[in-house]
């Protein structure tokens, strides 16, 4: 049995340093599974070396791809995607994309292989990828909607058209990944947009699909089969990661940090977005690309923030930094009003719940209801509790960073499922300055 490791955090100031982030998960991800589908060798530099990511790569092995760990990358030798069938049962732990990803990867692959995850994510809905995927052809048995999932052998997936309408980019890189494989063009109407790193590394590896917006959604065609060949990959930090640090410079009095290579995709960046609306110093420098993807520096200076109203338009492009952006809005003077965050209920906790719950623990006053959250801010709150995580490591991560400017220290239940996103996060903390813990 695993010892439960917990975090206390306690008021801090003058947080400083220049730092890196570790690479980002979404990307990580996807430059596995993507090279495992190339001819030849890949090598990815910036892996996220967390337990999300390292259990795609243990999978895609047991799929018989072999992977290298270097020094300072990782070789994926591709064969196509030519996989074995796996001899035990693919374990993605506590990883939504992971195995949703994976539920589209091997649709085509005529194998059957069985899709197991920890009990957070057996909880989590996967008819959302099942519905879909079924509707090209794929055999799919369940739990009533849920884990396991038994992908079995398919011998003829078709093309098709279907709807997107979650807004979600786990569902959307599952349609993707089974009609690399398909015969002619299966196309995506995406009514809700999500983000799109599944579609930018398929262009720079010479995938065959196109991207065109309709008047009411946008257009996705993957043309199949595809061949793409082999290039190197660098992944760069996670803004979601980033966000964590950005928030805790903002509100820690005298703080500033410069944070490296962070990516800085349209849709990742709605945290910067809200943040600067709410007066947070933010700068944005030496803008770049890699491998489609955009990167550039951040630099963050302490501010009095005030407060927000954020709507529909932005949730698929904050979607896991509502956590960190409640703790923002905590502090900033001011009601703050979250709107449209049903999406929210289905990912590792009911987040929406979970935050409210932690907040009020606090001594913040929220106002609560069945898809929006009103978070009354102020410069001075108590802290001064433990808070119930629900195993989620984001919500752990959130609360440690409310600690940092609460009055009183503020301790969580378990800290083991940080290292799920962000395995550093301690050692980081505490070289900028923070006053964080091992109780």
């Amino acid at each position: 049995m695993k010892k439960i490791i917990t975090l206390k955090s306690s008021k801090s100031k003058s947080l400083s340093g220049i730092i890196d982030i570790p690479g980002d998960k979404s990307i990580s991800h996807r430059a596995l599974i993507f090279s495992s589908l190339c001819y030849g060798c890949s090598e990815i530099f910036g892996l996220l070396e967390a337990d999300d990511v390292l259990n795609t790569l243990k999978s895609l092995k047991k799929l018989g791809v072999k992977i290298v760990k270097r020094k300072r990358h990782y070789t994926v030798f591709g064969n196509g995607g030519s996989f074995e069938e796996p001899k035990s049962a693919l374990n993605f732990g506590n990883s939504g994309t992971g195995v949703r990803l994976f539920s589209g990867l091997l649709a085509s692959k005529n194998i059957s292989a069985t899709l197991i995850g920890d009990k957070s994510l057996s909880k989590r809905p996967m008819y959302r990828i099942i519905k879909p995927l079924e509707k090209l052809g794929a055999n799919i048995k369940h739990n009533d909607g849920f884990l396991p999932l038994k992908i079995d052998k398919s011998n003829f997936l078709h093309k098709s058209t279907l709807k997107e309408k979650l807004g979600s980019a786990q569902v959307k890189s599952a349609i993707i990944l089974a009609s690399l494989d398909i015969k002619g063009t299966t196309t995506i109407q995406e009514h809700r947009t999500s983000r799109n790193h599944s579609e930018i590394l398929l262009k720079f590896l010479g995938a065959n699909i196109k991207i065109e917006n309709e008047k009411n959604y946008k257009k996705i065609s993957i043309t199949g089969p595809n061949t793409m060949k082999a290039k190197n990959i660098f992944i760069p930090g996670d803004i979601s990661s980033a966000a964590f640090i950005i928030v805790a410079a903002l509100l820690c009095e005298g703080s500033e940090i410069k944070i490296n290579s962070v990516g800085i995709n349209f849709f990742r960046t709605g945290i910067l977005e809200v943040l600067k609306k709410m007066n947070g110093n933010i700068s944005i420098t030496k803008t770049r690309k890699e491998n489609g993807e955009k990167i550039a520096d951040i630099e963050i200076k302490s501010s009095k923030l005030k407060s927000c109203k954020v709507g529909h338009r932005l949730t698929s492009r904050l979607i896991d930094e509502y956590p960190i952006l409640f703790v923002a809005a905590s502090f900033a003077e001011g009601v703050s009003i979250f709107k449209n965050l049903q999406e929210l209920k289905f990912k590792e906790s009911d987040r929406l719940s979970a935050m409210s719950e932690a907040l009020k623990k606090c001594g913040v006053e929220v106002e609560e209801s069945d898809d929006q959250i009103k978070i009354f801010g102020k410069r001075i709150q108590k802290g001064g509790c433990k808070i119930n995580t629900y195993n989620d490591h984001r919500i752990a991560m959130a609360m440690l960073i409310f600690g940092l400017n609460a009055e009183n220290p503020v301790e969580i239940d378990k800290a083991n499922m940080i290292k799920t996103s962000f395995p550093n996060f301690y050692d980081l903390l505490f070289t900028i300055g923070a006053q964080i813990n091992y109780v």
